[in-house]
């Protein structure tokens, strides 16, 4: 009844194994045509229709394949051989397949309806069927077998393997009879258990025995064996230093011949050691501590190259010391190749900023022990290396410093030293000079050499070099350290002249590097403290004659020095990285006034100026959109000041900036328009709201033609391009008048108002319709 049961489910489950492998079958033929049929449907290509529908017929599980194109049937094909009616089968369920456009994946261009043969699917169903009956048939046997075997391996072969292992046991030899398997805890486990148990006891006794007379024979054969097959020298010697014995490995090392006898009288200090009177220290330490020390001694031997060893000296006991001696040679060569790696350039082959040091500090010691003349120190710069470096690639810029390294080794004396400190920047030391003619004459022959044409892909390149010099001990009361930073500020301002030059260290240059550092640590204490305000200038619209809006400027109230200008400390904060916190702060206060000016139905806006380093990642449009969600002002009213400066920076990171800040509603200004290089070919590349013409220019428009026409073009070009221009620097009547007769709209200057604090702008700006009136009257 249970086999009846176990062969119905076993082929109700099989039957549907097989339908399911059918379908799954056809679903990845499916799978394989899926692109052509895409093809086939998005073009309409009945020829290329009917071929996939041809070569899916070839499948003998396919009866018949329809392919349509959205409601036009490209193809319908049904294998000839086959008498099916489907009418007349309903139980045939087609496989309907979507088939969607090659280019826009999303897009239905077509449908594939299959439709499976069920006669070759029952056929290979039924064979699977017939498959499993005789398999459960053949399980039934096989468990009737194993109850039989089970039968004679678990009661009647235990108990007579039992009964041959006791007549063949010889228990005092130490053995046991066996547990037959699975019956460890059966009355048979129990009985196999008991006999050798009292097979344990009886050869107990004999076993203890026998394992010590081994253990001892063993200790002393491995004794002798690690002794004499040891790859590390091993030897025993007295107090004095004489050697009693060795094993071969020692005589290997200390080339003795295989020969000479043990039993001869040979000192420890016979052999070729370079320093005998540290082999002697080592032994010394060793009795009178008598504790395990050791050394790396320098070992000379006529039969072969000078090598290290390494000696460890343990006593063992009175007047009697073991050593251990194993060649360290390569561990030291090894050793003295990293640190010669540590302090040397691998580009160059020149000393690195390490290895400069090093030769600082020794040249400083012997300077300062001989009180001798010192030395000097010059820095040098490849200053448009990184530009040719990035033009060129990486593999040019290695073979430029290269070169460089070359020529600077040959344009000093075998008593300098050059080095290489960084990407771009090389170092000399010139012991011995003392004079700034002397030195600087030698500057020049390196930088001559330097200056010379690279050859880069064929081509030449030309760099400029700079370089600074400071002299120890004259510039360095500090020592090598201040050294160092007195030479780097020496490059520095030698660098800031944009030529080839040479710069000696100056005591001002160590006060203008303080005065920076202090006032990096104030601007750093000011973001924390607060000491930063907005303070507003008016913008008015010339032809509406009003008000429109202001430009929010940065103040810092320095608690010491008061007001601040930011010119003075806006490039320090771009040069650390702190404008990206300063300009948070600015737009975080912009943002507020300007909500309280929405919620009192004021319809005015503010634009702020934003620094090319903070662009993009300092100020991603998307903190800017949350900003306005978050404090409640239409991002309409906050214009984004940028210099033409961004835009030279990185072309496709401005680029994608840009467009996204003014998809998410938010105005931008490109500000200082005219001063850079390319300001008109730029508003045909970057797509901007207003420009604001550079103070510069509007100044003089009134006694100035050359002004006054530029700021007309620029308004001119400006409406070409649909947009406003907003002039700076309006300092009277008559360059209100002068502006709105060429047209420009916007105007901000000192004739309206001076930047004032942001709570005192209302009192300030209600006078500014009276300015107006005052260059319309005349």
């Amino acid at each position: 009844m249970i086999g009846t049961i176990t062969v119905g489910i076993n082929l109700q489950h099989n039957r549907s194994h097989g339908e399911k492998a059918s379908k799954l079958r056809l679903n990845q033929l499916l799978d394989t045509v899926e692109s052509t049929a895409s093809v086939a449907c998005f073009t309409g290509d009945k020829v290329l229709a009917n071929e996939l529908a041809s070569g899916l017929l070839r499948n003998s599980e396919v009866l018949a394949v329809v392919i349509q194109a959205d409601d036009r049937e490209l193809v319908s094909l049904r294998r000839q051989a086959d008498n099916v009616d489907l009418a007349t089968e309903p139980s045939v369920t087609p496989l309907v397949r979507d088939v969607f456009s090659p280019f826009t994946p999303e897009t239905r261009v077509g449908r594939i309806r299959l439709t499976p043969n069920q006669q070759v699917i029952g056929e290979v169903m039924r064979q699977e069927l017939l498959g499993a009956m005789l398999q459960m048939a053949l399980q039934l046997v096989l468990v009737a077998f194993a109850v039989a075997v089970a039968m004679l391996f678990l009661i009647i072969r235990p108990i007579k393997a039992i009964s041959d292992g006791l007549h063949r046991m010889d228990a005092s030899r130490g053995e046991r009879l066996p547990l037959p398997a699975g019956h460890q805890d059966s009355e048979i486990g129990m009985l196999v258990e008991d006999v050798n148990l009292m097979a344990d006891h009886l050869v107990q006794v004999l076993n203890e025995e026998r394992g010590l007379r081994m253990q001892r024979e063993i200790d002393e054969r491995r004794y002798h064996a690690i002794f004499e097959n040891a790859d590390t020298g091993l030897f025993v010697l007295d107090n004095e230093g004489v050697l009693t014995s060795w094993n071969p490995a020692f005589a290997r090392l200390m080339h003795l011949s295989t020969r000479t006898e043990q039993t001869a009288q040979r000192s420890l200090f016979s052999f070729g050691w370079k320093d005998p009177a540290r082999l002697a220290d080592v032994l010394l330490k060793s009795l009178s501590s008598q504790q395990s020390t050791s050394g790396d001694l320098h070992f000379c031997s006529p039969e072969a190259p000078d090598r290290w060893l390494n000696i460890m000296l343990t006593p063992i006991a009175d007047q009697t010391i073991q050593g251990v001696i194993h060649d360290v040679t390569q561990h030291k060569e090894a050793e003295h190749s990293a640190r010669q790696l540590a302090v040397t350039d691998s580009l160059t082959g020149l000393p690195n900023q390490l290895g400069l040091e090093r030769h600082l500090h020794e040249l400083a010691r012997a300077c300062d022990l001989t009180q001798g003349t010192g030395f000097a120190l010059v820095l040098i710069s490849l200053d448009d290396f990184k530009r040719v470096s990035t033009g060129f690639g990486p593999t040019a810029g290695d073979d430029i410093l290269k070169e460089a390294g070359r020529r600077l080794s040959s344009s000093v004396k075998g008593t300098d030293i050059a080095a290489r400190l960084g990407v771009d920047q090389f170092a000399v030391l010139l012991p011995g000079i003392s004079l700034d003619l002397d030195t600087e004459r030698v500057t020049e022959r390196i930088l001559h050499a330097l200056h010379k044409h690279y050859f880069v892909a064929g081509s030449p390149v030309q760099l400029q070099i700079s370089a600074g010099i400071a002299f120890y001990p004259h510039d360095a009361d500090a020592g090598v350290a201040e050294l160092l930073q007195h030479a780097d500020l020496a490059l520095s301002e030698a660098k800031s002249s944009h030529g080839s030059s040479i710069r000696f260290f100056d005591p001002t240059l160590a006060e203008i590097a303080k005065h920076r550092q202090r006032l990096e640590n104030d601007l750093r204490r000011a973001i924390r403290a607060g000491q930063f305000a907005l303070f507003l200038q008016p913008i008015v619209d010339l032809t509406q004659n009003a008000l429109v809006g202001a430009e929010a400027l940065l103040r810092w109230q320095h608690p010491e020095h008061g007001l601040v200008p930011p010119d003075e400390f806006i490039p320090l904060a771009e040069e650390t990285g702190l404008i990206n916190d300063i300009g948070l702060w600015v737009l975080e206060e912009a943002g507020k006034q300007l909500a309280v000016w929405q919620q009192a139905g004021l319809p005015l806006y503010l634009s702020v100026n934003v620094s090319g380093r903070q662009i993009p990642d300092g100020l991603p449009p998307s903190l800017l959109v949350d900003q306005a969600a978050r404090l409640g002002f239409s991002p309409a009213s906050l214009a984004l000041e940028i210099t033409e400066g961004v835009l030279l920076s990185d072309f496709g990171s401005a680029q994608s900036w840009l467009d996204a800040v003014r998809s998410s509603g938010f105005p931008v200004y490109l500000d200082d328009f005219g001063t850079g290089y390319s300001s008109l070919s730029y508003l045909k590349r970057f797509a901007v709201d207003r420009l604001k013409v550079d103070k510069s220019f509007v100044r003089d428009i009134g006694t100035n033609l050359g002004d006054r026409a530029l700021v007309a073009a620029v308004t001119a070009m400006a409406r070409s391009f649909h947009l406003d221009v907003v002039a700076e620097g309006v300092e009277d009547a008559d360059h209100v008048r002068l502006l709105r007769h060429m047209g420009c709209r916007y105007a901000q200057g000192y004739y309206f108002s001076r930047p004032v604090p942001m709570e005192s702008f209302h009192e300030f700006s209600a006078r500014i319709p009276e300015l107006l009136r005052a260059t319309l009257d005349s």
